[in-house]
């Protein structure tokens, strides 16, 4: 995480924290894995992810939640942007059932989709705005 603060790690979210972590998401500020909810922190955006219940078919259930603020002196263009979606782990190999790796893998292209598109987003309101 950069030299940043240690995650904060309790609950059932620990199974996932060394997975998350060391995706290497860029900018990664601060990061905490209590209870079944992740929260990671990076410059321009916060995120919760909250882990839901393994399904009789391996699949875990996993909702993300992005709050994105707009940085700069002008802030014209608006300021916050929210947005939640769900995203499905399946099962993964002999198991039947999903891998820590494989969600962290799956939560790192996650973020990172959705911080390429709200950036575009930012980018078309700041030039709509001048």
């Amino acid at each position: 995480m950069n030299g940043r603060r240690a995650p904060r790690i309790e609950g059932s979210a620990v199974r996932l924290a060394h997975a998350i972590s060391s995706q290497g998401i860029p900018g990664l500020v601060k990061a905490s894995f209590i209870g079944h909810r992740i929260r990671l922190w990076v410059p321009e955006a916060d995120f919760t992810v909250r882990i839901g219940v393994t399904g009789p078919d391996g699949a875990l259930p996993l909702r993300v939640e992005a709050v994105f603020r707009e940085h700069g002196q002008e802030r014209c263009a608006g300021g916050t942007w929210w947005d939640a979606w769900e995203v499905i782990a399946e099962p993964a190999g002999p198991s039947g059932s999903w891998t820590a790796d494989q969600v962290g893998r799956l939560l790192a292209d996650q973020i990172a989709g959705a911080r390429r598109k709200f950036g575009r987003l930012l980018d078309a309101a700041q030039r709509q705005a001048a």
